[in-house]
């Protein structure tokens, strides 16, 4: 169980740093000059997320055992905690 929540901050912590943080702007800057859609993929947390998980189910750990449902579960875990700390930052009750 502990993997399992380790995995879900982690896949946040890493996309939630290259989608939306200061120190991701250069690496999204650089991504949007190699190609458009990669641009986008660099914007977006629950896409990065995807990556990151499969990533991390493969180089680190599956909390899954399939690296394609590691990614979705990165995908997943990445979303809902993006849109927690949106809505607890920005008190925005839309979300």
């Amino acid at each position: 169980m502990l993997d399992l929540l380790l995995f879900c901050l982690v896949a946040f912590g890493i996309s939630n740093i290259v989608t939306i943080s200061k120190m991701g702007e250069k690496a999204r800057g650089y991504a949007g000059k190699i190609h458009l859609k990669l641009g986008e993929l660099f914007h977006c947390p629950m896409c990065m997320g995807f990556w990151v998980g499969l990533l991390l189910g493969w180089l680190w750990i599956s909390p899954t055992g399939c690296i394609f449902l590691d990614g979705v579960l990165g995908s997943t875990a990445s979303w809902v905690l993006y849109c927690i700390t949106w809505r607890l930052a920005l008190k925005d009750h839309n979300i």
